[in-house]
């Protein structure tokens, strides 16, 4: 048997989250202690996705659907998700943006018309304010670009930060752009334990800026692969005035292979949480097929479902098993 060391992401972990793990949180502890054993080796591609082997012609932008393009403004985060399908890369300087860097992609994304969507993505565009402001004001003045999406999860890591000064400003500068055009954050929540008393507070930040909020969450398993857990995590995210969006199949990373819930099980939760939730509180249930986008996966209501195949937006045959 082929085994390899999983310690393969530095452990990054917030004062707010050791609270939370002493508290004692065990999905919280599970979603961000490095552990220290081996598995049978499984998925050998740390970047299945190609993000940067076929989609990045400069640094920092993917584009791989002809009407958006997401924008990785630095490798950095708060704390490391040991489960972060960009493993390969987060924590390190190398995705640091330089005003030039910065200067070519804008005149890539101004190039491309049919660009009218862009993703600010990362790493987290929240742990770097400043920089990420100062992009929102210059994609703001390309014509085309009509909609604006950040994904964060630092109010899950740093609530505290939304008092500082840089990210004070980057919320006031969002505020400023969604009076002409619509900015969505995208906030990656995952377990109903990370919706403290403080994140909640950072929550109602972001949404006096009149942006508006929606949220991620991958399936974990023995963190949130359960009924009970996800519906008490959607109704809280409802009942803020969130809009849960996607709800992912984890990614075949290397070394994420001890987070992988069966395509089976997961399908057997989102029909009961159909069953149960209303229907603006279900996100969209996909898996990001490598090369091919998100793929909405069927649900319980049909008979004869294959689970082993699906079709790409090509209509090309994916095997689903051997990703």
């Amino acid at each position: 048997m082929r085994t390899f060391d999983l310690t393969i992401l530095e452990e990054k972990i917030t004062p707010h989250l050791r609270r939370l793990i002493r508290q004692g949180s065990i999905p919280i502890g599970l979603q961000f202690k490095r552990q220290d054993f081996l598995v049978e080796e499984k998925f050998v591609n740390v970047d299945p996705l190609g993000e940067e082997t076929r989609y990045s012609p400069v640094k920092g932008i993917i584009h791989k659907f002809s009407n958006r393009i997401l924008w990785k403004v630095s490798y950095r985060c708060a704390a490391h998700c040991q489960f972060c399908t960009r493993s390969r890369q987060i924590g390190g300087s190398d995705g640091d943006l330089s005003a030039r860097d910065i200067e070519t992609a804008l005149q890539y994304i101004s190039s491309h018309k049919e660009v009218d969507d862009v993703i600010l993505s990362g790493g987290d565009p929240f742990v770097t304010p400043k920089v990420t402001k100062d992009i929102i004001g210059r994609l703001v003045q390309i014509e085309s670009v009509k909609v604006i999406r950040i994904g964060t999860r630092l109010p899950v890591h740093s609530p505290s930060s939304f008092k500082s000064e840089p990210v004070k400003h980057l919320l006031s500068k969002i505020c400023s752009v969604t009076k002409s055009q619509p900015v969505f954050v995208l906030l990656h929540l995952n377990h109903p334990d990370e919706l403290t008393v403080e994140t909640v507070e950072a929550i109602r930040l972001i949404q006096g800026t009149g942006a508006i909020l929606m949220t991620q969450t991958v399936f974990l398993n023995d963190i949130n692969d359960s009924v009970e857990v996800l519906a008490k995590l959607f109704i809280a995210v409802y009942h803020l005035g969130i809009i849960p969006h996607y709800l992912f199949h984890c990614d075949k990373v290397g070394g994420l292979e001890r987070f992988i819930v069966p395509l089976e099980k997961e399908r057997e939760i989102v029909t009961e949480l159909c069953k149960r939730l209303s229907g603006i509180a279900i996100p969209r249930y996909a898996i990001d097929v490598p090369g091919k986008g998100k793929i909405d996966i069927p649900l319980g209501f049909w008979e004869g479902v294959d689970l082993t195949n699906c079709s790409d937006y090509e209509g090309t045959t994916i095997n689903l098993v051997n990703l």
